[in-house]
C-alpha cells in the first residue's frame, strides 16, 4: 500500500459514527434500540471509529495527519435559496451511549437542535432508505477530535457540504443565475447569512455549542462559527477549514467588478467578489474565537492555523466566459492576514494515456522533455524518460506533476460523452472523450502566462501576481495593472484532499468519481468499462494504478520541495491529506449493504483501506551495472548456428460481426533465440563443453540473467545517431535501427566507441550503464554537436530452461540441440 501524509477521515455523516463511544438509536416508530457504531462488533464495547483507526494505524505508520470531515446538507444551487443545516434521520427519536459500562440516555445535538426540535429538515430518502446519515452529533465530534490528538496525529477540522438537492450535485454548483448585479451580492450576502461570533456560547460540560439565533438560521456563517467554537470546546486543533470548492460561489462578481479592478490602501490589485470578501470575513471570526478560547496562531508549530481550500481547477485564479482573461480572485483571501495556509483540493491529472498505444505521451516517451516555459509546440510534448512507454509507471506519473497537461500545454476544452464505443474505432467501451482531448489537440502556453498554469505551484509560490487579460494592446492574454497582494514565499501551501479512484485510468482525470446517484457521476477520460450489452456496464476498476500515482505524489514531493530563505515551506507536506480513509472499518464497510448505501461506490471509488498490502513499498534496487551480468561465452564457431525470432504481444477481440479488435501490448519485441552446438570439444585445450556446463550452472538454469550478443549482423552497430548536443544534456539512451525500425539498446558487449562530429573520445570522457544502455558525459555536448557511437549491442537473457542435454558422438567431441535463450527486461 503506498505511503501517504495524512488522511480526510469520512464518512462525514452519521450521528455518532465519529463517536469513540458505542451508541444505539432509536427512530420514533421503532419500539427498540439498534447499534449505530458498533458493526463491526456486534454488541461489543468498542466502537466501529475506534477499530477503524486501528487499522489506520497499522497499515499506513507514517500517516501524521487526520483531516476529520464533518457534513451539514445545502438543498439548492441556487445561492439565494439554499439552506445549509444539520440533519438527522432519528426526528422524534432516542439515543443511548454506553458509559461506565452501562447504556444511559443521549441525544444527537448540534448548534442547539437535537432529535426531538421542531423545524428540522428531513434527510431525503431512495428506496425506502436515507440517502445520507445524520450530521454527526457535537459530543461525538469532540471525543474524536480528543482521541486523534492522544493518538498522535495531527487533526485537521474539515466542514463539509453534502448537497440534498435533486441529482445530488457536486457543492461547487452552488452560485447564481446573474453576475455582476447588486442581485448577486444579495444572493451571496443571503447564503452567507447573519450569524455573529457573540450568538455562539461553548458548553464545556455536555460538549456541545449553544446558538442563541434563531433555530432555523440555516446559513453558512452559523454553520462554520459553530464549528470553530465546537474545535474550542475539543482542545483545538491543528488547522481550521473555512469550507472548501464553492467554485460558483468564489467566482460570482458583485456590481463593481471590472477588468482592470480597484487597488486596496496599499495599492495592491482587488476586485469586487462578494463572496471571497465574505470568507475573509470569516476567517477574521474564526481567528477571534481561537484567540478567544487560549488557542492563537503558532506558525512555528502549526498550531490553531486558519485555511480555505478551493478545487483545483480555481486555486489559481477564473476565466471569467466573454472577459478575454484569467483573475485571480482569491489572492486577496489567501494573503489576507488570518489565513494561514494556501490550501487547495489537488486533482490534476497525471497523464493523458488514449486507448490503443497510448497516444502522444507514448510517441513522446523519449523525446527530450522541456527546458524552458513556456516550451515551444516542437518540444512541449518531450517527457525524456527512459525504458518502454507505459502508463503504470512512476517516473511518468512524476513527469506530469510539474509537467504536461496544466503546465506544458493545455486542452481549449475536456469535456467527455459518457459512456460509448472507442472512438478509435474498437468495439471497447470507454468513456470517450470530447474536442482537444479526443484529437489531442494540444495547445502551447504562451510568454508570461504563468499565472495560467493550474500545476505551476512553484512558480506562484515564488512569485508575484497579475490578472491576465487581452486589454487591446495587441498582446492577447497579457499580465496588466498591478501586483495583487500576495506576498512570495510568505505562506505554505497545502492540499487539503488529494487523491485517485480505483478505475482504469484514473490518472487522467483524479477529479472525477464514480457514483451512480449522483449528477456528476463520472470515470477518466478514456477509462474501460467491463461488462456487457445486456448485462449492464461497470467502470473497469484499477486498485495498482491508484496506488502507484499515491505512491508517487509522496515520493515526488519529499524529494522536490523548496523553502524560502525565512524557512517557509513550500508545500507543507504534513497537512496533505489522501482522500480518503472511512471511520467505518473494513470490511464491514463496504459489505454491509443493509446498513451503508454507498457500499457500491467502494469498489471503484477513492477508499484506501482494503486495497493493498500494509507494507510500504520496498526501497527500489540500485540501477543494474555491466560487471552483474556475465555475457555468454564465445565458443569455437565450426557447427553452430542460431533461430532468432522478434514476437509481440496482440490481445484480439473477435466480434461477432467478424470485426476484430487488436491492441498492440508491447511496442518492442523481446526474443526466443535457440542456440545449436553440432561440435563441442572437451579436450583440456578447447574445454568448450565445460564452458557450456559452467555457465548454465553459474546461472543456476533459469534463475539468473546474462547478457548475449545477437548474430553479428544484428549485434554490430557502427555510425549509430545517438544524439544532437544542447549544452546541458549529459546523458543518451543507444539506440539501433535495423530495416526501418529503432530499438533501445538493452547492454553492451565490449566498450563503445564514442565520436562528437566525427572525432573519436576519450574513455574518459564518458562513462557506460547498462539497462538500457546508457552514455553519460562528464561535460555535456556543445549546442549541435553531432553524438555517433560504434558498439556491439547485447540482450538481457536467460535459459528457458533448467537442464542443457549433451550428447557425446565420438571421443571428446560433443553436440547439444536447441540450447533455448530468452531475452528478459530488466
Amino acid at each position: 500500500m503506498a505511503q501517504i501524509f495524512g488522511v480526510c477521515l469520512l464518512p462525514a455523516s452519521g450521528e455518532f459514527t465519529y463517536d469513540t463511544l458505542p451508541a444505539q438509536g432509536k427512530k420514533s416508530e421503532a419500539s427498540a434500540y439498534s447499534p449505530v457504531n458498533t458493526y463491526c462488533v456486534p454488541g461489543g464495547t468498542k466502537s466501529d471509529y475506534s477499530y477503524a483507526l486501528d487499522q489506520l494505524a497499522a497499515a499506513h505508520p507514517e500517516c501524521q495527519t487526520v483531516a476529520l470531515v464533518c457534513a451539514w446538507f445545502g438543498d439548492s444551487t441556487d445561492a439565494a435559496a439554499c439552506k445549509i443545516y444539520p440533519a438527522t434521520n432519528y426526528v422524534g427519536g432516542a439515543f443511548q451511549s454506553f458509559v461506565n459500562n452501562a447504556w444511559t440516555a443521549s441525544n444527537w445535538q448540534v448548534s442547539s437542535l437535537t432529535q426531538t426540535s421542531s423545524g428540522l429538515i428531513p434527510i431525503s430518502a431512495e428506496n425506502g432508505a436515507a440517502v445520507y446519515g445524520g450530521t454527526p452529533s457535537d459530543q461525538s465530534v469532540v471525543r474524536c477530535i480528543r482521541d486523534l490528538r492522544a493518538r498522535g496525529y495531527r487533526v485537521v477540522f474539515y466542514p463539509f457540504i453534502l448537497m440534498d438537492a435533486p441529482g445530488k450535485p457536486w457543492r461547487g454548483r452552488i452560485g447564481f443565475a446573474t453576475d455582476l448585479t447588486a442581485a448577486t451580492t444579495q444572493a451571496v450576502q443571503k447564503f452567507l447569512g447573519a450569524a455573529t461570533p457573540a450568538q455562539f456560547a461553548r458548553d464545556a460540560t455536555n460538549l456541545t455549542v449553544a446558538y442563541t439565533g434563531s433555530p432555523t438560521d440555516f446559513t453558512y456563517r452559523r454553520f462554520i462559527l459553530h464549528y470553530a467554537n465546537l474545535c474550542a470546546v475539543a482542545g483545538g486543533v491543528d488547522l481550521f477549514l473555512l469550507g472548501s470548492e464553492l467554485r460558483g460561489l468564489e467566482i460570482l462578481r458583485g456590481p463593481n467588478w471590472t477588468r482592470a479592478g480597484s487597488t486596496d490602501a496599499n495599492g495592491r490589485a482587488q476586485w469586487d467578489y462578494p463572496f471571497v470578501a465574505g470568507l475573509s470575513q470569516l476567517a477574521a471570526d474564526v481567528r477571534g474565537i481561537f484567540d478567544s478560547a487560549g488557542f492563537a496562531r503558532d506558525v512555528s508549530n502549526y498550531k490553531n492555523l486558519i485555511a480555505y481550500s478551493p478545487d483545483w481547477s480555481t486555486w489559481n485564479g477564473w476565466q471569467h466566459p466573454g472577459a478575454d482573461g484569467q483573475w485571480p480572485h482569491l489572492d486577496q483571501l489567501f494573503a489576507s492576514q488570518n489565513i494561514d495556509l494556501v490550501a487547495l483540493d489537488n486533482y490534476m491529472p497525471l497523464s493523458d494515456w488514449t486507448l490503443g498505444d497510448g497516444g502522444l505521451d507514448c510517441h513522446n516517451w523519449s523525446a527530450p522533455a522541456p527546458k524552458t516555459w513556456p516550451p515551444a509546440p516542437t518540444e512541449m510534448n518531450g517527457l525524456g524518460l527512459p525504458g518502454q512507454p507505459t502508463l503504470r509507471n512512476a517516473n511518468y506519473l512524476a513527469a506530469n506533476i510539474e509537467g504536461g497537461e496544466g503546465y506544458n500545454w493545455f486542452y481549449y476544452s475536456s469535456d467527455t460523452d459518457g459512456l460509448g464505443l472507442d472512438p478509435l474505432g474498437t468495439d471497447q467501451r470507454c468513456t470517450r472523450p470530447l474536442g482537444d482531448r479526443l484529437t489531442q489537440t494540444r495547445r502551447p502556453f504562451a510568454a508570461n502566462q504563468q499565472l495560467l498554469m493550474r500545476k505551476g505551484l512553484r512558480w506562484w509560490w515564488n512569485n508575484t501576481h497579475r490578472a491576465i487579460y487581452d486589454n487591446g494592446d495587441g498582446t492577447g492574454w497579457s499580465p496588466h495593472g498591478p501586483d495583487t497582494a500576495w506576498v512570495p514565499q510568505s505562506k505554505p501551501i497545502v492540499f487539503a484532499e488529494y487523491g485517485f479512484a480505483s478505475v482504469d485510468r484514473c490518472t487522467n482525470q483524479p477529479n472525477v468519481f464514480y457514483d451512480a446517484k449522483s449528477s456528476e457521476s463520472a470515470t477518466p477520460s478514456w477509462s474501460l468499462w467491463t461488462g456487457s450489452i445486456g448485462m449492464g456496464w461497470k467502470p473497469l476498476r484499477d486498485d495498482a494504478l491508484a496506488d502507484l500515482a499515491l505512491q508517487t505524489v509522496h515520493d515526488y514531493w519529499t524529494a522536490h520541495n523548496a523553502t524560502s530563505s525565512t524557512g517557509v515551506p513550500m508545500l507543507l507536506t504534513s497537512f496533505c491529506c489522501a482522500w480518503n480513509w472511512d471511520a467505518r472499518p473494513f470490511p464491514i464497510f463496504p459489505l454491509d449493504t443493509d446498513v451503508w448505501g454507498d457500499g457500491g461506490n467502494w469498489a471503484t471509488g477513492n477508499w484506501i483501506a482494503g486495497k493493498g498490502p500494509s507494507a510500504a513499498p520496498p526501497t527500489p534496487d540500485a540501477p543494474p551495472v555491466a560487471k552483474n551480468h556475465v555475457a555468454f561465452p564465445i565458443l569455437n564457431e565450426k557447427g553452430w548456428s542460431a533461430k532468432y525470432k522478434p514476437y509481440f504481444v496482440t490481445r484480439i477481440h473477435t466480434h461477432v460481426t467478424g470485426r476484430e479488435l487488436r491492441a498492440a501490448r508491447r511496442i518492442a519485441p523481446l526474443y526466443d533465440i535457440e542456440l545449436n552446438f553440432d561440435l563441442l570439444r572437451g579436450d583440456a585445450l578447447n574445454a568448450e563443453l565445460q564452458a557450456v556446463i559452467a555457465f548454465v550452472a553459474a546461472h543456476v538454469g533459469q534463475a539468473q540473467a546474462f547478457l548475449f550478443a545477437p548474430p553479428q549482423d544484428l549485434g554490430q552497430v557502427t555510425s549509430a545517431p545517438v544524439g544532437a548536443g544542447d549544452g546541458e544534456t549529459k546523458s543518451f539512451v543507444l539506440m539501433r535501427v535495423f530495416g526501418g525500425f529503432t530499438e533501445t539498446v538493452q547492454a553492451l558487449i565490449g566498450s563503445p566507441t564514442v565520436y562528437i562530429d566525427g572525432v573519436a573520445q576519450p574513455v574518459s570522457a564518458y562513462a557506460v550503464s547498462i539497462l538500457p544502455a546508457t552514455l553519460t558525459f562528464v561535460v555535456a555536448p556543445s549546442a549541435g554537436a553531432v553524438v555517433t557511437a560504434d558498439f556491439t549491442a547485447a540482450h538481457l537473457a536467460r535459459f528457458v530452461d533448467d537442464a542443457v542435454e549433451l550428447e557425446q558422438f565420438m571421443a571428446d567431441l560433443w553436440e547439444t540441440k536447441n540450447l533455448k535463450l530468452e531475452t528478459v527486461r530488466a
